[in-house]
């Protein structure tokens, strides 16, 4: 079984509980131990599911297809609940995760390559540029979990011309192109997109 708990509102205790065995079937909601619905599968999830509160509020719960991934969302009154996937703050941190993540990843392949001489890297041009590259997003990962859209904006846009820019260079090389890498490139884009709408409401919110 897979159990899920969400507070109503910001610092609030998690009185909403969610059990469900996998592939969402079978769900049973609860507030403060007493149950309030059911979530039987993902066909309907998908279509949306909505219970009425105590207190006169009104949960909502629906599936939502992405371009590389399924999310669960979960709403109060329209809302998401703080810690839920449509959550402006989850959606901010997995911006930023993200730019870091590039920033790790190229800081440490660029180290490998250039300390240890490692001539297949350098061939594919991972060397002293990927390290200032990996740098600049150190910085702009800064910048967006502080919530600066246009330190997002720029590493979204460098990051989608250093992209192609590799397949190009790639190509050129005599590699073939690799569907898995243009996978990874919009799965990575997709959450730092999600990000602009969560600062936009997080601003909304001060």
């Amino acid at each position: 079984m897979i159990k899920q708990s969400f507070a109503l509102e910001e610092s609030g205790d998690h009185r909403l509980e969610i059990v469900w065995e996998k592939l969402y079937k079978n769900g049973v909601v609860s507030i403060d131990g007493q149950e309030i619905g059911v979530l039987p599968d993902q066909k309907t999830l998908y279509q949306g599911l909505e219970y009425d509160l105590p207190d006169g509020s009104m949960l909502s719960f629906r599936l939502v297809k992405q371009l590389t991934s399924t999310e669960f969302h979960v709403l109060r009154d329209g809302k998401p609940l703080p810690g839920s996937t449509s959550d402006p703050q989850i959606r901010l941190a997995n911006a930023y995760t993200t730019v870091y993540i590039i920033a790790g990843f190229n800081l440490l392949l660029g180290l490998v390559s250039v300390l240890l001489n490692i001539q297949f890297l350098q061939q594919l041009g991972i060397g002293f540029s990927s390290i200032l590259f990996g740098l600049l997003f150190l910085a702009l990962g800064y910048l967006v979990q502080r919530k600066s859209s246009l330190a997002l904006i720029v590493a979204v846009v460098v990051f989608v011309i250093n992209d192609f820019a590799n397949f190009i260079y790639t190509a050129a090389q005599g590699h073939g192109l690799s569907n898995g890498g243009l996978v990874i490139m919009i799965g990575l884009l997709v959450p730092m997109f999600q990000g602009f709408g969560a600062i936009e409401a997080l601003k909304r919110k001060i």
